[in-house]
């Protein structure tokens, strides 16, 4: 106690409801789309990740419903590598990396290698 009355400790704030209660997060498909190209374009053999259609190829895309997405890539892989070593490293990085960065489980990665071309790094 002072002379000019009661010190009053700082008052807690009030506690955060559950996150469960505070709303909910949906990610859209165009952005798990754009992840898993840029996670795509970090395998070093991957020369080119397709985003637009081009006339013989779909685009890559994505379909979320709920917490699981199914993903469709199209790449340019460099030559001379191993095309199933390849996709395998892309399938493990593309779904690990979506569900770090969104909490969405891939549940599918159709890989189409639509060209090949460069040189190994």
């Amino acid at each position: 106690m002072t002379a000019t009355g009661v010190t009053v400790p700082a008052q807690r704030p009030a506690p955060l409801p559950a996150p469960e209660r505070r709303g909910r997060t949906e990610v859209a498909d165009r952005v798990v789309t754009k992840i898993a190209c840029c996670a795509a374009r970090e395998v070093p053999e991957v020369r080119e990740v397709h985003q637009r259609a081009r006339p013989w190829a779909r685009a890559s895309d994505c379909e979320v419903h709920g917490g699981r997405a199914t993903v469709r890539l199209n790449v340019s892989v460099a030559y001379p590598a191993p095309l199933h070593a390849v996709a395998a490293r892309l399938r493990e990085h593309v779904i690990r990396r979506v569900a770090y960065q969104t909490g969405v489980e891939v549940s599918r990665l159709d890989i189409t290698m639509t060209d090949l071309g460069g040189d190994l790094p």
